[in-house]
């Protein structure tokens, strides 16, 4: 079985003020050419199609001439929706272009949404879990007791997988990590899942896929080697991305369910670029290079420069941001400085504080009652009394 899996297309986004739908259909173009190139049975995309629920005229019209072409292969679709998207404006129609190849699930089914496609070495099955925050998951499938995430996943995998010996794929949009979220690569683009909540899973609550095809994070990278993958977007959307290569995952499956991946890189029509150097080194360039590209200059420069901006775009017409060395430097200091404060103890805090307002030392009495407080609270510095 061979598939490309893609995901965070985010139609019609754009890149400060400036639109990014001709380099977006670009990069749809790539895909295709791709498709026709490799022959997979099926197209896996992993949502977050659109960049916004409600989404705008034009992007439609990019998105609708895109299934247009992807209906005139030979290849199956399988889609789900990601947090960007509205459910129901995705998956509009989705009764009738199923007759074309074309499976697109917008809300998770109880039991999960399943597929079936065959190669000459049996059935694969691929299982459709789109997303929906853990709240609105408690209550499709009636498990509003269980508040950990992990523990919900679970329940909703066990009463969805069959074991009928298939190989099997899951679908996902969502944060999966091997152990705490800094485990992944994550980027500025991406939008906060839940806030004030963890909202991701571990890794390991799929153990039963051979295959997880993962839409959410930006970057392409393995979760877990051989089995959880994110694709990564086709594009990049912020500055944090500028590292990253963009790629789509062309994944091949043999008859024991064993997973191999190759990339296919994107060429994009316009890169995200950092350029730092002093004014006159980022003016003085030679040839045209990243005449085009979205550009963030970093300038080292000590001096004040007269409208720096309004010269460097005369260079780089599509130059989004500029920053000054200087000022990153203090930046980093004050951070540094915050982390510092942040780790010492609160008793030592408030004695300097109380210190400083009022130019002599706490009673004795004051002492003991932020020491109690202290203990009430059951805090030192951000770390918590352990019993």
């Amino acid at each position: 079985m061979k598939f490309i899996h893609i995901a965070d297309l985010h139609i019609g986004r754009y890149l400060k003020d400036i639109s990014l739908l001709e380099d977006q259909e670009d990069a749809l173009n790539q895909l295709i050419q791709i498709i026709q190139e490799e022959s997979p049975d099926a197209l896996v995309i992993a949502g977050d199609v659109y960049d916004r629920s409600v989404p705008r005229e034009d992007a439609v019209r990019i998105y609708n001439r895109f299934l247009t072409r992807l209906s005139e292969l030979s290849v199956n679709v399988l889609l789900i929706t990601g947090n960007h998207d509205s459910s129901e404006r995705v998956q509009v129609l989705n009764s009738l272009l199923e007759m074309h190849g074309l499976l697109i699930q917008g809300h998770p089914e109880d039991p999960l949404k399943r597929i079936n496609l065959k190669d000459e070495s049996g059935e694969v099955s691929f299982y459709f879990l789109p997303y929906k925050d853990s709240f609105t998951l408690r209550e499709i499938y009636g498990l509003n007791e269980s508040k950990d995430d992990s523990v919900l996943y679970d329940e909703i995998i066990k009463r969805s997988v069959i074991d009928d010996g298939n190989r099997k794929v899951l679908i996902f949009h969502g944060f999966v990590t091997p152990g705490v979220k800094e485990d992944m690569e994550t980027s500025d683009s991406e939008r906060l899942l839940t806030v004030g909540g963890t909202d991701f899973v571990k890794a390991e609550i799929f153990d039963i896929f051979d295959y997880v095809a993962l839409g959410h994070l930006h970057k392409p990278q393995w979760v877990k080697k051989g089995k959880t993958r994110y694709s990564g977007s086709l594009m990049k959307y912020s500055f944090s991305e500028a590292n990253h290569r963009k790629s789509i995952s062309i994944v091949e499956m043999d008859r024991d369910g064993k997973i191999e991946v190759s990339e296919r890189f994107l060429t994009p029509q316009r890169d995200l670029v950092i350029l730092r150097g002093s004014f006159s080194e980022l003016m003085n360039s030679p040839g045209d290079s990243h005449a085009k590209d979205f550009i963030r200059a970093v300038l080292t420069d000590e001096e004040e420069i007269q409208d720096p901006l309004d010269r460097l775009r005369s260079r780089y017409p599509n130059i989004v941001e500029l920053q000054r060395e200087r000022d990153l430097q203090a930046e980093g200091a004050s951070f540094a400085a915050l982390e510092k404060m942040e780790s010492r103890e609160i008793k030592s805090l408030f004695h300097e504080f109380y210190l400083l307002e009022n130019g002599d030392e706490p009673s004795e009495v004051m002492v003991r009652i932020i020491d109690e407080t202290v203990e009430e609270m059951g805090v030192v510095g951000d770390e918590t009394y352990q019993a």
